[in-house]
């Protein structure tokens, strides 16, 4: 069940604002709209999974509300919902944290840095998506990532243009990331860096494993062919008309440069078998010694709440930046 998401069209602009895009204001609209005497299933649906995602609360009684549905397939994702609640509260708490901090996390642009154990010498970075989450908040995702030994840095670009003009207060362009990010781990004493993307920010974040001495990539249901002369369909948060706002430096198609990587450096690509457009990306590396492809089955582009449903993404994680 995917959320019904905003598509535009041609766009003088590459600011982008939504309901489910992670802010302030957007958390307090989502609790007003919890308050409601009345909903559908379909309302209780986008609800609970925004609540999950904020490990809010607030997410239980709708959940309740959809286990009583009569239709199997509510009552099916309710328990998908359930899991990912019941797995994020166990780590997270969003009515315990300090408002301060809440304020900061949930702004739209910049970065967060994370300093873990000052004995570590990993840094993970995450490209936050185009909604300012990893699915779940940057909170929820530092409380289940905070104990697997390493510092994380989370970068966020919450405009159509995807990290094509960089991260404010970070750096202009995706060049700079690169580099910012090296100095960053050279600051943090750090001697390896991860990067991991999902859905918008997985081309970029892949893109920059690719320039920079990188020890691991862990993708989830992203684009890997941007070029100009692709035949691969587009998403429609990175149509013609962003795209021709771009600089065409910064658009590739990332198999050629995975031709060229370093097979010792892991890269995992994890994509829903259910979503056309996640396939055509993923399977456009199909035959790469440099990346593993992983297919889930029965599951859409939803691939980071299925895996947090099972009880596998921090093992995920904790797998990417494993000594081997």
């Amino acid at each position: 069940m995917a959320k019904t998401l905003p598509r535009p069209g041609t766009t003088t602009t590459l600011d982008f604002d939504h309901l489910v895009q992670h802010s302030v204001e957007s958390l307090r609209r989502i609790e007003d709209m919890a308050k409601w005497e009345r909903m559908g299933p379909r309302q209780a649906i986008f609800l609970a999974e925004e609540m999950v995602a904020h490990g809010h609360l607030g997410a239980l009684p709708l959940i309740g509300q959809l286990q009583q549905h009569p239709g199997h397939a509510f009552r099916d994702y309710a328990m998908v919902l359930e899991r990912c609640h019941r797995i994020v509260r166990e780590r997270y708490r969003l009515e315990e944290v300090d408002r301060t901090r809440i304020v900061r996390a949930y702004r739209k642009s910049g970065y967060l840095l994370f300093e873990g154990d000052r004995n570590s010498r990993k840094l993970l970075v995450i490209f936050a998506t185009i909604f300012n989450n990893f699915y779940i908040s940057h909170l929820a995702l530092h409380a289940m990532l905070k104990d697997i030994g390493c510092h994380l840095l989370i970068l966020k670009d919450s405009s159509l243009a995807n990290y094509q003009r960089g991260v404010a207060e970070f750096a202009s362009d995706p060049a700079g990331i690169a580099d910012k990010i090296q100095a960053t781990a050279r600051q943090l004493g750090a001697e390896k860096i991860y990067l991991s993307g999902f859905s918008s920010s997985g081309y970029p974040a892949l893109w920059t494993s690719l320039v920079i001495p990188c020890d691991g990539y862990l993708g989830f249901s992203q684009a890997t062919d941007l070029s100009l002369t692709s035949s691969l369909p587009l998403y429609w948060f990175f149509n013609e008309a962003v795209r021709a706002r771009l600089d065409p430096r910064w658009l590739e198609d990332l198999r050629i440069r995975l031709e060229d990587a370093d097979p010792a450096v892991p890269r995992v690509l994890y994509y829903g078998a259910d979503w056309a457009k996640d396939v055509a990306h993923a399977e456009h590396l199909a035959g790469l010694s440099t990346i593993r492809l992983e297919r889930l089955e029965g599951v859409g582009h939803g691939t980071v709440q299925h895996l947090l449903s099972e009880g596998r993404l921090i093992e995920t994680f904790a797998q990417l930046i494993a000594d081997r």
